[in-house]
């Protein structure tokens, strides 16, 4: 579990843990670190090394006069060692669960967008302040299975994001004038398995009752060997 990051607009440390717990209660071992770079050594472990990977934060250079005040303590740009990693392992097979602000991650890094599938697209894409969200399933997959047509909780929506080559489960929209933006998605990248979960703003999403379900079941997919 990798959750951290820039703390200016979401607590990555109460999503984190309430990831860790749910995880941990589903019988799964966890381990929690909050530095890619940390994350990435233990990707090229031959003896330590996980089977899948949970991203929960956000790292980036923080570029713009709006970020001034946390830039010196939290801005991050990703070294060609963490790029290597990241992308051995899941084209390698590793599972990938990339949750809300994952596509914002390192924004020095383009190629990141095409292992996730999506990337944010400054100046493009956008989310209106959390609020009452309706998302409704477009498809049927092991990680939407068992859950209602229509989901609704307490979020954010991202919108106008850069997607590649997906299978979108759920859409949403950001305003009722809006046209369906995917937010949730699985895709392979390599002989890995990836599922995007666009939500996630908070503890309480997390810990929706729908949200958690396919929460538990996308990491229970990355986790299945082909």
């Amino acid at each position: 579990m990798l959750a951290g990051g820039s703390p200016h607009a979401h607590d990555f440390a109460a999503t984190g843990a309430a990831l860790v717990e749910m995880f941990s209660d589903l019988g799964h071992t966890v381990e929690l670190v909050d530095n890619p770079d940390v994350a990435a050594t233990a990707l090229g472990s031959p003896s330590d090394e996980p089977d899948a990977l949970v991203v929960d934060g956000l790292w980036w250079r923080m570029l713009g006069d709006g970020y001034d005040r946390w830039r010196d303590d939290h801005a991050y740009s990703s070294p060609t060692s963490t790029r290597a990693a990241l992308t051995s392992f899941v084209r390698g097979g590793g599972g990938l669960v990339a949750i809300h602000t994952t596509p914002i991650c390192f924004d020095d890094w383009p190629e990141w967008g095409d292992i996730v599938g999506g990337r944010w697209q400054w100046g493009v894409s956008s989310h209106p302040p959390a609020g009452p969200v309706r998302a409704r399933l477009v498809a049927e997959h092991p990680v939407v299975l068992g859950l209602p047509d229509e989901i609704e909780l307490h979020d954010e929506v991202y919108g106008d994001m850069a997607v590649s080559d997906v299978e979108v489960l759920a859409v949403a929209k950001r305003h009722a004038d809006d046209v369906d933006q995917p937010v949730v998605w699985v895709h392979r990248c390599g002989r890995g398995r990836v599922v995007f979960d666009g939500f996630g703003h908070d503890a309480a999403s997390l810990r929706n009752e729908h949200h958690s379900r396919l929460l538990g079941q996308a990491l229970a997919w990355v986790l299945e060997a082909d």
